[in-house]
């Protein structure tokens, strides 16, 4: 049987819910460069991974074989560490919980993963806290389609969603990401209650959700949430409008610049996970296009491009390269929201 093991290394990584390939690779026993490595072609996964990712998601008729393939050295310890793996691809293990439990102490309150919770008082923060809920947010969920009614704001915490406006004939353009600096579901509050446009997300995590009542009566009450919240509207605006100027006047690869800078804002790591079918589909152009722009990039080693990973190894290339856009955005979103 032929294994896509790009894609299975991918699946693990996702149902693991690990952030990064460095992460997944020091669950597999492995190094990032030795991860690394092998996502550019230069080297092998090797018999024991192989067989580890199969018995991680689900095949474990292949136990005994890797029982019999480990080393004597650090024997058990690599048992465990296999063992916890498993676990945590299954949902059983807390040691995604101690992830979290390490981000939290790290960051105070969980709710200070989101830039606009953070920035409340305490007391109006201490109202809502108790309402929110983290959910999970896997890679390509449709949070809400256009015309739905919104019965809920989400706030990301570690998830990216992209918000597309949707032609009749299917295609389609990127208008906006919401990511840990803001929320989506803005027409709740202002009066509109339905979604205008398709929200997607693009890079899986995790975020808040708040019930759309609660979120109407806080901003009913004129504190900081309703002024905190219309600023957060005024810079979506601006990027939807600069989005627009952008898509109209400026080159494929400034486009993919700028959206790949807008989404690294909102990431803890330099580490993007798209394919170029789905970039060209946010960015609404051809395929060849994003095709040809990030192998530019990769050849001028500014990023590293391989079977649905970007890599940024050069971020000030990027920002010397990207089209005024980006730090007009960046710039009103600052002075509305304040520097991160």
């Amino acid at each position: 049987m032929q294994f896509d093991w790009y894609e299975l290394f991918d699946e693990l990584k996702r149902r693991g819910q690990f952030g990064s390939d460095a992460q997944l690779a020091e669950g597999l026993g492995l190094t990032r460069s030795q991860i690394s490595a092998w996502r550019t072609g230069k080297s092998d996964l090797g018999t024991l991974t192989k067989i580890k990712i199969l018995d991680a998601l689900g095949h474990d008729t292949l136990r005994s074989a890797i029982l019999s393939l480990l080393p004597e050295k650090n024997r058990e310890e690599q048992i465990g560490l296999h063992e916890h793996l498993i676990a945590r691809v299954n949902g059983r293990d807390d040691a995604l919980e101690k992830e979290r439990e390490d981000a939290r102490e790290t960051n105070g309150s969980p709710a200070n993963l989101n830039r606009l919770l953070a920035a409340l008082p305490p007391d109006e923060r201490g109202r809502i806290e108790p309402h929110l809920s983290l959910v999970t947010m896997p890679l390509g969920q449709v949070v809400y389609e256009s015309g739905d009614h919104l019965s809920h704001v989400y706030l990301p915490t570690t998830a990216i969603i992209s918000m597309l406006y949707v032609m009749e004939n299917g295609a389609s353009a990127e208008i906006a990401v919401v990511g840990r600096d803001g929320l989506l579901g803005v027409a709740l509050f202002m009066g509109g209650e339905t979604m205008p446009n398709r929200a997607i997300v693009q890079s899986a995590g995790e975020a808040f959700r708040l019930s759309g009542q609660i979120v109407k009566d806080e901003f009913a009450r004129g504190g900081a949430i309703q002024r905190l919240f219309l600023r957060y509207t005024q810079a979506l605006i601006t990027q939807m409008a600069q989005t627009a100027v952008c898509n109209r006047h400026h080159s494929i690869a400034q486009q993919f610049c700028r959206w790949l800078l807008l989404s690294l804002d909102r990431l803890e790591s330099n580490d993007v996970h798209m394919t170029q079918e789905l970039i060209a589909n946010m960015l609404g152009v051809r395929r060849a296009g994003v095709t040809e722009t990030a192998r530019k990039l990769q050849d001028d080693g500014v990023i590293r491009y391989n079977r649905g990973l970007i890599e940024v190894l050069n971020r000030r290339a990027l920002e010397v390269q990207v089209c005024e856009c980006y730090k007009v955005v960046k710039r009103e979103s600052d002075r509305l929201l304040g520097e991160s």
